[in-house]
């Protein structure tokens, strides 16, 4: 790359297809600041090439000039709950196939992520940050005292501290927020140790990233493919 601020924003908007005018609409970047990052004469800021890459089907670090990280992925098993219980009855109650999360740091003996669903008054468990935790385990006593993911018989996926209960196949779990009461002798199936946390907003960037690959997969259709598509949808 060469220029006065050298970044790969022209080359990954040639082999997109999209234009200025385009990525404006897409972004609510103004053409005028595009066209200054694409021909390298104003610097592409780290926040600038989140808001473009997912638009050209890039990652931001080719289009800033840095070395990519081979991404790592991890099954998606549903919604865990950071207060109250949830209705986990549409999520998987196992690590699956259908979504995964990916990330640029690699966790070791990770095996299952849960996106985390109420606030549980801590920063890095607000709602939508996506934990990865360890393999799910029955040996409850081994993880007394500790912030774990937690599967119950009658309260859904939580966040808790597991503390014993009052007879040796029961447990207490205290929530991180003080607002929701401690749930006492619940009957626990398995929990899992928290190996890695993904901020709500990284987590919100890999859906959009999905989405907008759906779009513009369905943008390169032949004309006759979407007429075909939408003709067997008024059908």
């Amino acid at each position: 790359m060469k220029g006065k601020f050298p970044n790969g924003l022209a080359e990954a908007m040639a082999e997109a297809g999209v234009g200025p005018t385009e990525l404006e609409r897409l972004t609510g970047i103004t053409k005028q600041d595009i066209y200054k990052r694409a021909h390298q004469k104003a610097r592409l800021t780290a926040e600038m090439a989140q808001a473009i890459a997912p638009h050209l089907g890039v990652s931001p670090a080719k289009l800033l000039g840095l070395r990519e990280v081979a991404a790592f992925t991890v099954p998606l098993g549903g919604r865990i709950g950071a207060g109250g219980a949830i209705d986990t009855s549409t999520a998987q109650d196992q690590p699956g196939v259908q979504y995964e999360i990916e990330t640029a740091v690699e966790v070791r003996d990770a095996a299952v992520a849960y996106q985390v669903i109420g606030d549980s008054m801590l920063p890095i468990f607000e709602p939508d940050t996506v934990i990865i935790c360890r393999a799910h385990t029955q040996d409850i006593r081994q993880h007394i005292g500790r912030r774990v993911a937690v599967g119950t018989v009658d309260h859904g996926r939580q966040l808790k501290i597991v503390h014993q209960g009052s007879k040796p196949d029961l447990f207490d779990l205290i929530s991180l927020n003080q607002a929701y009461p401690t749930l006492r002798d619940v009957k626990v199936d398995w929990v899992a140790r928290i190996a890695a946390i993904i901020p709500a907003d990284e987590w919100k960037i890999l859906e959009r990233e999905a989405e907008v690959q759906n779009q513009m997969r369905e943008r390169l259709k032949k004309p006759s493919e979407r007429r075909s598509k939408s003709a067997a949808e008024e059908a």
